[in-house]
């Protein structure tokens, strides 16, 4: 927290809601701090001005297969990890490019369109999905899933595990 802070600057209030006990994911602990600190960087830059900035984390169960685009996601026990801005949002026509290697809306020598290309590449390289939510003007929202290691026996019932979901 101390090193986004700084990051991000004085004019961006950290606002953080992070779940007390996550689930066991298989990732490398690198990538995802790599996909951390890419996300608040596009945050901070998406808010020249100043703004908030909230990431959260929670456990959560997807209790149908779900259809999310690019990436459908199958019913199990998730960490949801979500990054979301106050800043200037993000236009259908970039949204559809949001990924894409070397696709960027920076000047010249001010990035290289590999932050959020590297971001997916990390999320589905852990059998996970990312999605986006962005309106002009108002912000952006990541919402990133990576499974857990919970076995899966279909048993989506228990409500110490995690928050359940039935998104369709």
């Amino acid at each position: 927290e101390t090193m986004l802070r700084r990051l991000i600057g004085e004019d961006i209030d950290l606002v953080t809601d992070l779940a007390e006990s996550l689930g066991p994911i298989k990732a490398n602990a690198g990538q995802v701090e790599q996909v951390l600190l890419n996300l608040v960087v596009n945050a901070r830059d998406a808010m020249p001005q100043g703004g908030q900035l909230t990431i959260q984390t929670k456990n959560i169960t997807l209790l149908d297969t779900t259809f999310l685009q690019p990436m459908s996601v199958e019913p199990g026990q998730y960490i949801q990890l979500s990054v979301s801005d106050t800043g200037t949002g993000i236009d259908d026509k970039t949204l559809s490019h949001i990924f894409e290697p070397f696709y960027t809306t920076k000047e010249k020598g001010k990035g290289t369109g590999l932050g959020l290309s590297t971001v997916y590449a990390i999320v589905t390289q852990s059998n996970g999905s990312i999605q986006v939510a962005s309106e002009v003007g108002k912000g952006t929202t990541f919402d990133i899933y990576l499974p857990t290691l919970i076995e899966d026996d279909g048993d989506y019932s228990d409500p110490k595990l995690s928050e359940q979901v039935p998104i369709a």
